[in-house]
């Protein structure tokens, strides 16, 4: 009995040793904790409930998530609003409430927690270096002037790519698709100013799936998601998902003015009316953006990927962690502190550095975060162990007159702000 005693403690230390329960002194796996935990106060922190009920209020949008964590533990976790609360401009008599469990398209939040995930974990794995030139793996990228464009050029944004082109204009397939941007000029010298291009993140998508062999989804799922149990990430939602899935736009017609109005940011020859398969209806379960729902059948490097403000947080918190959660390794912490460091233009390898318009004036200087048109935010602060994650479904409200849609900045920084005022007291 008394070697048995002895065995089973062994064996369970060898566990804590190979699987710590805790990293740099943090819970390992995030836990649910009160603020008071972690130093926070939990009366400023409820100041949110108000926050995002005046922007509801407001008609900034129907509904959101929001979630805090710090040193590992969600200390602020809550829903507001609706899911659904219109269908083609009409206001449903039973609207679909917002709960935590609500899943979102991410939009440009993809292109940090899909696709330069894929990248770092490439990167980490030794499989690509961030100096190869892109051409060395896709070959017919090369054309146009791109043979020397960099892996860094297009996690930086600075390729010279342009930032948008509607290709489903110009292409029937995802292989179309492919080679009409691998056939795209630059329009600009590469690294010479930072232009936020689709382009290059599709270019990225493109890569990780020449490199591992796998789609871009099974790749992240395979390599990522699945490993941390990120059970509510994913491209393509199935259809028994969609009930639990934020409702977006009533159709495309923000794209629609981008191909028409030649006043709207963008100059597109071709009519908007040449395009024959518009949305009509509102989208549920369906990505947003025509390039990736259209031309990439859903699953893209620029936009695609739908997610759970929890799910988000376990990848975050593994970039806390040093790369690891659980008893699972995503990444070298060397390859975190490179991408999340200031790189060129002010900007990290994907992720972006002192956006005050959604992060505030809070956050330390290694904060990090991004957003997506959909009206997501995400915002990361190694200095604090700290996580703020605010996913919206502004869409849904419908569009100013001028064609755009109402800005979830303010609402973003006006939490952020508030959470680390509750770190103050």
């Amino acid at each position: 009995m008394k070697n048995k005693a002895v065995y089973l403690f062994s064996f369970f230390v060898s566990l804590m040793i190979l699987f710590p329960a805790t990293v740099n002194g943090r819970p390992n796996r995030l836990t649910q904790g009160s603020p008071q935990s972690v130093g926070m106060d939990r009366t400023v922190l409820n100041d949110i409930d108000s926050i995002v009920e005046s922007a509801i209020d407001s008609e900034v949008t129907p509904g959101a998530v929001v979630l805090v964590s710090k040193d590992g533990r969600i200390v602020f976790e809550n829903a507001y609003g609706y899911a659904q609360r219109f269908d083609m401009g009409t206001e449903l008599n039973n609207a679909r409430k917002m709960t935590p469990q609500t899943i979102f398209d991410l939009a440009s939040v993809t292109k940090v927690m899909g696709t330069t995930q894929g990248i770092m974990k490439l990167v980490s794995d030794g499989l690509i270096n961030l100096e190869d030139e892109v051409s060395m793996y896709i070959p017919e990228f090369a054309e146009n002037g791109k043979e020397h464009v960099t892996v860094s050029d297009l996690l930086t944004h600075t390729s010279g790519l342009p930032a948008w082109a509607p290709t489903f204009l110009y292409a029937d397939s995802y292989e179309e698709t492919k080679e009409y941007v691998y056939s795209l000029p630059l329009e600009y010298e590469t690294g010479s100013e930072r232009v936020y291009s689709d382009f290059s993140f599709m270019m990225l998508g493109y890569l990780i799936e020449e490199v591992s062999g796998q789609s871009l989804d099974n790749y992240l799922e395979n390599d990522i998601y699945d490993p941390l149990k990120m059970n509510n990430t994913f491209f393509n939602a199935s259809e028994e998902t969609n009930r639990l899935i934020a409702a977006t736009s009533w159709g495309n017609p923000y794209e629609y003015k981008m191909v028409d109005d030649p006043n709207f940011g963008f100059y597109v020859e071709e009519s908007a009316e040449s395009f024959d398969s518009w949305r009509d209806y509102t989208l549920v379960g369906e990505v947003n953006d025509g390039n990736s729902y259209y031309a990439h059948n859903g699953v893209a490097g620029h936009a695609g990927l739908f997610s759970t403000a929890r799910d988000l947080a376990v990848l975050g918190q593994t970039m806390l962690n040093d790369g690891t959660y659980g008893n699972q390794t995503i990444y070298d912490s060397e390859v975190i502190d490179e991408f999340t460091s200031e790189q060129r233009f002010g900007q990290g390898y994907g992720w972006e550095l002192n956006q005050s318009w959604y992060m505030g004036d809070a956050p330390s200087d290694n904060a990090y975060g991004h957003t997506g048109f959909t009206g997501t935010q995400v915002i990361i602060d190694p200095d604090h162990d700290l996580q703020v994650i605010i996913l919206t479904n502004k869409q849904n409200n419908g569009q100013l007159d001028s064609g755009s849609y109402r800005s979830t900045g303010l609402l973003s920084r006006s939490i952020v702000d508030k959470v680390y005022e509750s770190m103050d007291n």
